[in-house]
């Protein structure tokens, strides 16, 4: 019996581990007092999660009778009408915006949010295909009869959800923009909703089957409600937007499953004549960043720990490449003494570094201390590279203009620092752990940014995204089927490399030091990794453990 419930522990640990790197959370506490909403569909899934979000703001809003009562039932103090409007009648859109412009003084908010996906062939009462007639000419014509009033009320926001299944947005809107009203495109997610109702087998099986990595409607709103209640200097009018940040819309032909989170960037910068330093460059994301750098003509430091796949790496990359000069030098990032040893060795032998990519590290493994006494994931993932970059930045200076990469996840979300109990001694959740650790790496990048500000040092951490590489190697058999179950929406290593690759070589973002990324553009972090005054207690905390001086 304990065996059954040690496997249904595993299984849930898996399902965690899935969600949480593959569904952001996001959170604000904007207040919208005054304020009047539209949202179609708001009676079920995202709608009614966004309506419900947006009550509990002190907004009025506009939806179905029994989201109504739910949503005036779980918000107290919650201002909800209902209003008939059937998208597929433009006779009901019409009266909808009658009775609209008859009983409301403003409208700043119209979300366009209504949809109906992948169903038998129909037609609208006027004669439409079902899917074009309501999810576009009907929000089309709404937005049409309803946009004197949006107008009237600017500032104002017209949010269209949209889907990564899309060539929607910016078309009819960008004119608006000086007349006060801002309009945006949303990808909300794969979502578990009724939107999926008429889905056929075997679509049916295979949504079955990636149910764990849905988003819950609460999760499918969080983007509409971003959009709703970010400032509008913080969004681009027209922009499309997913995972609560701008995201890149897609272009016709993709892969529908990969470009769910699979963004594409390319760039031909050389980097002739330039130094670059890639901790764990022998494998994953760091060999795949060294041979791109490589081929734009760089000298290669690659810092491993073990030689021999190190030299099997180097040989590859050198016959894909034809880049001679790539080295191979010894680095043990859970050993400070192999860290200093490396480190006096790269500023005796190299006269410049000017880029540092800190991308090694350590992913969930059993509980185990560094040569130093340090948790191994707390360690390697940031006290090495911490102490690297201290040893190393004098020569990075010199280097000027450099940039310092750090590698970092999506994990840094999952917990906050444990700032009594840092070093997991009196108790170890390997989870916690590893998002503890890359959230170190995010506060130490953007406090090292701040630090390092007018020396032409600019500093990035990052989120690879959900890479297909041996960090997975010490995760429970759960979690390794899990991960294989849904290799269809992670990356390659190769794609994995693609943001460490633009934050390296991308013109231009000097202005975003200390910027977290995703998918080749800036990110949202966590609220904990924004947060300057924990930034700086970990910094001093880290500096205490290592024994060092970096004021």
């Amino acid at each position: 019996m304990q065996a059954v419930r040690s496997v249904q522990t595993d299984a849930e640990m898996a399902k965690e581990v899935a969600r949480s790197l593959f569904i952001p959370k996001w959170s604000s506490d904007v207040r919208l007092e005054g304020k009047t909403a539209i949202i179609t569909g708001a009676n079920v899934g995202i709608g009614k999660e966004t309506a419900k979000d947006l009550a509990g703001r002190g907004k009025d809003m506009a939806k179905g009778e029994q989201a109504v009562c739910d949503i005036m039932r779980e918000v107290e103090g919650a201002k909800v009408v209902a209003r008939q409007l059937d998208l597929a009648d433009t006779k009901s859109i019409c009266q909808f915006a009658e009775n609209v412009y008859n009983t409301e003084k403003t409208l700043h908010y119209l979300i366009n949010n209504a949809g109906v996906a992948m169903c038998p062939y129909t037609t609208t009462v006027d004669g439409f295909e079902m899917q074009f007639g309501v999810n576009h000419l009907g929000h089309f014509f709404l937005t049409f009869l309803l946009l004197d009033l949006l107008k009237h009320s600017a500032p104002s926001r017209v949010i269209n959800l949209s889907s990564v299944a899309h060539h929607m947005g910016k078309i009819q809107f960008d004119d608006l923009s000086a007349l006060g009203v801002m309009a945006v495109s949303v990808d909300p997610g794969m979502v578990n909703t009724e939107i999926t109702r008429h889905l056929r087998r075997p679509l049916v099986g295979i949504q079955k089957t990636f149910s764990s990595l849905l988003k819950t409607p609460a999760e499918g709103a969080y983007t509409t409600i971003y959009c709703t209640v970010t400032p509008e200097n913080q969004l681009l009018t027209g922009g499309y937007y997913k995972d609560c940040a701008s995201a890149e819309s897609s272009r016709a032909g993709r892969m529908f499953c990969r470009s769910v989170c699979c963004n594409r960037w390319s760039s031909v910068e050389r980097l002739d004549g330039k130094t670059v330093i890639i901790t764990g460059a022998n494998t994953g994301i760091g060999k795949e960043t060294a041979r791109d750098l490589a081929r734009r003509g760089a000298r290669i430091v690659m810092a491993c720990r073990d030689l021999e796949r190190a030299e099997e790496a180097r040989t590859d990359i050198f016959e894909d490449t034809g880049n001679e000069n790539v080295v191979i030098r010894k680095l043990d990032l859970s050993d400070t003494k192999s860290i200093r040893v490396f480190a006096e060795l790269i500023n005796k032998e190299e006269k410049q570094v000017n880029i540092l990519i800190n991308n090694a590290g350590v992913m969930m493994c059993p509980y185990s201390k560094t040569a130093d006494g340090f948790e191994m994931q707390l360690g390697v993932n940031h006290l090495g590279h911490f102490l690297l970059t201290y040893l190393l930045l004098d020569l990075i200076k010199r280097s000027a203009p450099a940039r310092i990469v750090v590698v970092a996840s999506v994990a840094h979300t999952w917990t906050g620092l444990r700032l009594d109990d840092i070093n997991s001694e009196r108790s170890y959740d390997t989870m916690k752990a590893y998002g503890q650790s890359k959230l170190a790496n995010v506060l130490f990048a953007r406090l090292l940014a701040k630090r390092l500000q007018g020396t032409g040092v600019s500093v990035f951490s990052l989120h690879p995204g959900v890479v297909q590489s041996d960090l997975w190697r010490h995760q429970h058999q759960c979690i390794q089927v899990a991960v294989k179950i849904f290799r269809i929406f992670t990356k390659t290593t190769l794609e994995g490399a693609q943001t460490t690759i633009y934050c390296a070589v991308e013109s231009g973002l000097d202005s975003q030091s200390g910027g977290y990324f995703s998918d080749c553009a800036p990110a949202r972090c966590s609220r904990a990794a924004s947060d300057d005054d924990l930034a700086q207690k970990l910094w001093e905390i880290s500096c205490n453990m290592l024994g060092i001086s970096w004021q």
